[in-house]
């Protein structure tokens, strides 16, 4: 069996497939009902049955509230899809792993495979990568290897293409699916292709076309010739009169949408639809004619969208249209003559269709899986009666005609030979002794896969088994350099003089992946062992310059009083590593330097959940915060603030409209659309009202850096003065920089130095042990601050300063949250 992973799949909003890699060829794989290549991302329930792809879709015409679709657009969602056959509800999760089971039986060969590579928009965020990945494992795979769409079609064309020269070259890939839209900046560096920057839109697609068919076109006509009330809403909401219409109209929808590629107009047949009965009770039975001309019309805007995500791509890489080779079109939506000539037209630059635009990311996926390596739980290692162990190294994909094979063999080597050949005969490398460390330079057939058997043999010429016998190096195939990550992800941290938090990255967008980094935080207050009290160490994706409300949540890993083996005081270190594989699997571990106790954690990010009522809710607070933002800009004369703010608020305000006619049970995807636009429209706000932001930091920071050096003068030692003579020193490139996040960091950084003189302090932890002291009314354990202050003044009689510092850390942590922050408070300790 294969070491390698060979099967690709791309799990698609309207249609998935399935190819396998195979001694460098790769096969697209056949329904065997039906003999097409795509399978419909339906599942059906009918009685006792399961019914997936074609055979769903035929079933949704009788029963559409028991059959569903385009469930890759929730997935990494709350939300399920009520079966009404089955009185229970389904997860895109699991309706995902009903697909991927179903094209398992495409392979002809009756391969029993373990292993796959999925693949996933560039756009998807974590936690709807993780839930792709979960998909795969419950439908059986043991090793699940996500890969971005836009690198997929990528190795497709590449390795297509052979009399053409793409070294050194770059391009877009355009890619506009059924539910999804990616666009990506690709090049080629000494033979592997990377992703340097992308944009995309997790709802936009072809389903998005075919809805605005519905809502634009047949809804109107509907309207006219039958007595509706309020008909697209009770269409949307899943207990609506018209709830059963919804998923049918859109199938039509998509019928036309798919013929108008090849002709002026379609026709919907409403006299199909069986129960398509008005208010009154009167059957319509007619034909509704959509033009191309109309259906360009209603599409414009989404179009236009992705070409503008193009625009920035160059605008932010420095680049024009002439400096790309081509658009390279994917995506089943990608066959729409108006998208192919609009973004030829405005880009100024050919598209390239010289793939199949649907199978085209399977294609490359499989390609992909034919270098990548199964998991050890995904292939167990064969029994091999051998005391070797061979370590390979070689690149499986190589522009050279020449490749570099080595090897280390662990064992008893005494006696022993190897030889490698090549499959055709062309290359024999003869019988060589066996050394512990091998290399042999293979000669490559041009534009081929070229396969070598590797055998070591004994005294008596028996061939001795190993884990390792076959290399295979694919000659002018392109490689991939590492997949890039969508967006920052981000450590949240405490800023206590604003009271509140603020962002420190982690790894940048755009960053290649596996990666790992390392931070050092400190504990930001005492945690008694035993108590339910504990830090928490939140992870956010989005971007790092915005704050942590408007980013996504990946994970918390929970350090409590329950986990820690003694009591961990305020200003402990703790050394954080993350690390993020290709597949955006989170790991963090935390090393607390004050128990010597480490503790590790997979983040299973959350999945996202969105109330209707809660957005409009969140909407209306937004609205009021602008609103209040442009007043303070007026106050301050910042008018350019002003009107920018002003276009921010006009953008909510239609969102108001639009959350407000969203329904709790709304079965479309329209309140993700809508909460996505609200977090985009927080973080332009968060972006404009920076300047104001920055004065105050800069005004925090130099409080803090008159303070400190006083300080630091009088009572600091060698390592202190160090550390802020290197701030200052290093002071005009964050002071006169636009981001307060970096100014904040640099008074963070002045303000833990003036922390650790002031707490070994005596008089000042004298002083704030009596200010706590006269606090303690307001405490919020009166026993145990009772016992902490005589404690304290035992502390004090017995010139017992170590004791007293722990004191005054509990104290403080008994103080309301009300008092921490006030001025009287923050002035007398500067913690906050």
């Amino acid at each position: 069996m294969s070491k390698t992973i060979n099967f690709g799949i791309d799990l698609g909003t309207s249609n998935s497939l399935i190819a396998k890699f195979d001694k460098g060829i790769v096969e697209v794989f056949k329904n065997p009902n039906g003999f097409k290549e795509t399978l419909p991302s339906v599942v059906g329930f009918r009685n006792d049955r399961i019914l997936i792809g074609d055979t769903a879709r035929t079933y949704l015409q009788r029963d559409p509230q028991s059959v569903i679709s385009r469930f890759k657009r929730k997935m990494g969602t709350s939300e399920t899809f009520k079966i009404k056959s089955l009185g229970t509800s389904k997860s895109p999760v699991e309706l995902s792993a009903y697909v991927l089971k179903e094209l398992k039986n495409f392979s002809h060969s009756g391969d029993q495979f373990d292993s796959a590579v999925i693949t996933i928009p560039a756009s998807f965020d974590t936690v709807q990568s993780n839930a792709t990945k979960e998909a795969g494992l419950k439908a059986g795979f043991n090793t699940v290897v996500l890969l971005q769409e836009p690198i997929a079609a990528s190795l497709a064309y590449a390795n297509k293409e052979k009399g053409i020269d793409l070294k050194n070259s770059q391009w877009l890939v355009y890619d506009l699916g059924g539910g999804t839209f990616d666009v990506a900046l690709v090049r080629i560096l000494e033979g592997e292709l990377t992703v340097v920057d992308h944009e995309g839109d997790n709802f936009l697609g072809g389903t998005d076309f075919d809805a605005m068919i519905v809502e634009n076109i047949v809804v109107p006509e509907l309207e006219k010739r039958g007595n509706f009330s309020n008909f697209l809403a009770e269409m949307k909401s899943e207990s609506g009169k018209y709830n059963k219409l919804w998923h049918t109209l859109l199938l039509h929808a998509e019928g036309a949408k798919v013929e108008l590629s090849n002709k002026t107009s379609s026709e919907i047949d409403l006299g199909t639809i069986s129960d398509l009965v008005d208010d009154d009770g009167n059957t319509i039975d007619s034909i509704v004619t959509v033009t191309r001309s109309e259906f360009e019309e209603i599409v414009k805007d989404a179009v236009e969208s992705t070409i503008d995500m193009m625009k920035r791509i160059l605008t932010r890489n420095s680049l024009q249209s002439s400096d790309l080779e081509f658009i390279l079109m994917v995506g089943g939506s990608s066959y729409i003559p108006y998208v192919r000539k609009r973004v030829e037209e405005v880009m100024g630059i050919s598209v390239n269709t010289s793939i199949d635009p649907t199978n085209a990311i399977v294609i490359g996926a499989s390609y992909f899986a034919g270098t990548k390596e199964k998991s050890l739980e995904a292939e167990p290692a064969k029994p091999t009666n051998s005391k070797l162990k061979v370590r390979v190294s070689y690149n499986k994909s190589s522009q050279e005609v020449e490749e570099t094979f080595s090897a280390k063999i662990e064992g008893d080597i005494e006696g022993l030979q190897y030889r490698i050949s090549s499959e055709d005969g062309a290359f024999d490398s003869g019988l060589k002794k066996l050394s512990a460390r091998i290399v042999e330079d293979l000669p490559l057939r041009e534009g081929a896969f070229n396969l070598f058997s590797f055998k070591i043999i004994d005294l008596q010429g028996n061939v001795v088994p190993v884990d390792f016998e076959t290399i295979q190096i694919a000659q002018g195939r392109y490689s991939v350099a590492g997949q890039m990550l969508p967006e920052d992800i981000s450590l949240v941290k405490d800023d206590l003089a604003a009271k509140d938090t603020r962002l420190e990255g982690l790894f940048t967008k755009n960053s290649i992946l596996p990666s790992r980094t390392k931070k050092t935080v400190e504990v930001g207050k005492t945690v008694v062992q035993g108590s339910s009290d504990g830090i928490h160490i939140m992870v956010v994706e989005g971007p790092a310059d915005r704050h942590s409300s408007t980013n996504k949540p990946i994970g918390v890993l929970n350090i409590t009083g329950e986990k820690v083996s003694k009591d961990l005081i305020k200003g402990t270190d703790i050394d954080l590593t993350f690390e993020m594989s290709e597949s955006r699997d989170l790991t963090v571990s935390a090393f607390v330097n004050g128990t010597g106790q480490e503790f590790s954690q997979v983040f299973t990010p959350k999945e996202r959940t969105v109330s209707a009522q809660m957005l409009a809710s969140e909407v209306l607070m937004l609205e009021n915060k602008v609103q209040t933002e442009i007043e303070d800009a007026l106050e301050n004369g910042n008018r350019q603030v002003a009107d920018d703010l002003s276009k921010v608020l006009r953008g909510v305000q239609d969102l108001i409209v639009n959350a407000g006619e969203i329904s709790e049970d709304d079965v479309t995807d329209k309140k993700y659309q809508v909460e996505d636009q609200k977090r985009k429209l927080a973080q332009n706000v968060f972006e404009l009202t920076s300047g104001k932001r920055l004065d105050q930091a800069k005004a925090n920071y130099l409080d803090t850096k008159s303070e400190i050096q006083e300080i630091v003068r009088d009572s600091g030692n060698d390592r202190e003065r160090h550390i802020v003579a290197e701030i200052l020193a290093r002071e005009h490139t964050f002071i006169n920089s636009k981001s307060p996040e970096k100014i904040q960091a640099a008074t963070e950084e002045l303000d833990s130095v003036r922390w650790h003189i002031l707490m070994r302090t005596p008089e000042f932890l004298k002083g704030m042990f009596t200010h706590l002291s006269d606090r303690r009314a307001s405490m919020n354990d009166q026993i145990q601050a009772t016992q902490l202050i005589e404690n304290g003044k035992r502390a004090i009689e017995n010139d017992d300063i170590e004791a007293l510092q722990q004191i005054n850390s509990r104290l403080w942590d008994l103080m309301p949250a009300t008092d921490k922050a006030s001025d009287e408070m923050r002035a007398y300790t500067g913690i906050l």
